[in-house]
């Protein structure tokens, strides 16, 4: 608790150099305290990560990074303030995987979800998981297919909320396996989790992140992880890839990004600043705690991997008719 604590904490600002050219490598920057935003309330994993690279920054640059919250309309509210945001490097975005999906279930956006937004790096990425209740009469993840073929339509299963990445990525899997089932979708994980409990459905699709010690405790089956490779803390979970729909690999998924036309030296900069905070023990440890794994890589990598997941996401969205939660 105390090593988490001091990797939180704030680094007092630094002596501010003078300004230079941005030719001269950036050196100028910052020249101020920065705003890492996200689209989230306080207390999530959005929101710990982006404190995670806050503490760094402040160690690493001299100067104090702050974390700012502006939650609303599934994260548009955060990402539209960062897309209008001078484009300097003193406004940053810790992006969540939900942001690739905000164009295909929102008809006006007022930014474009890939063009307007600079990426820095890739920070870290978890799987969704199938977990069913040990009184359901399914052991694996094929003898749910199997029984919503039997009656489609009829097999109900439970996500955190119309349109999160569970439920996005059940329609992706129905779509894929060819089968039809009918979504219960509850108002968070806390209501999902008690649902999976006390039977009210008969599986769920959630997020790995605290379910460890249900799964641990026997009160909750796990059937598959959504994830292309096995999640390294359930390694006798198999895949959806390795079961019933071959290749299926979905993820949630974090990375920084700031403004569109973010220069050069401070997307370096920044992107050396991940590398070496996601190699450190500890804080790969606090992302396990998460059940998330560390991923990094090139800017130019995040940014082709953002353009693809908007049209794909984007694609699925509107060929499935999915809405956005009222």
């Amino acid at each position: 608790m105390k090593r988490r604590q001091l990797l939180l904490g704030s680094v007092a600002a630094a002596t501010v150099g003078a300004p230079a050219a941005w030719a001269q490598g950036g050196t100028s920057w910052p020249s101020k305290p920065v705003k890492i935003v996200h689209g989230f309330g306080p207390g999530g994993p959005v929101d710990l990560l982006a404190r995670l690279m806050a503490a760094q920054f402040a160690e690493r640059f001299g100067q104090q990074a702050v974390v700012e919250g502006k939650p609303g309309a599934g994260g548009t509210i955060g990402a539209n303030f960062v897309a209008k945001a001078e484009p300097d490097g003193h406004t940053l975005f810790l992006m969540a995987s939900g942001h690739s999906a905000a164009p295909g279930l929102h008809n006006a956006l007022p930014f474009d979800a890939a063009s307007d937004f600079t990426m820095v790096s890739m920070i870290a990425r978890s799987p969704f998981a199938i977990v069913a209740n040990p009184n359901a009469p399914f052991k694996t993840v094929q003898d749910v297919v199997q029984a919503a073929r039997a009656e489609q339509g009829k097999l109900i299963y439970g996500s955190a909320g119309q349109g999160t990445g569970m439920h996005l990525t059940a329609v992706l899997l129905q779509a894929r396996a060819g089968i039809t089932m009918t979504h219960v979708a509850y108002k968070g994980g806390g209501a999902l989790n008690t649902a999976a409990l006390s039977g009210e459905v008969p599986f769920i699709i959630t997020s790995l992140a605290g379910m460890t010690p249900l799964i641990e405790a026997g009160r909750l089956r796990p059937l598959a992880v959504t994830s292309k490779t096995r999640y390294p803390g359930l390694p006798n979970v198999p895949t959806l890839a390795e079961t019933v729909v071959p290749d299926f690999d979905v993820n949630a998924w974090y990375a920084l990004a700031g403004p569109k036309g973010l220069p050069a030296p401070v997307v370096g900069r920044l992107n050396e600043m991940v590398r070496t905070t996601l190699a450190r023990p500890e804080v790969i440890e606090t992302l396990r705690a998460q059940a998330a794994e560390p991923w990094t890589t090139t800017p130019q990598e995040a940014q082709s991997y953002l353009t693809r997941d908007v049209a794909n996401w984007t694609r699925v969205i509107r060929e499935e008719k999915i809405t956005a939660p009222s």
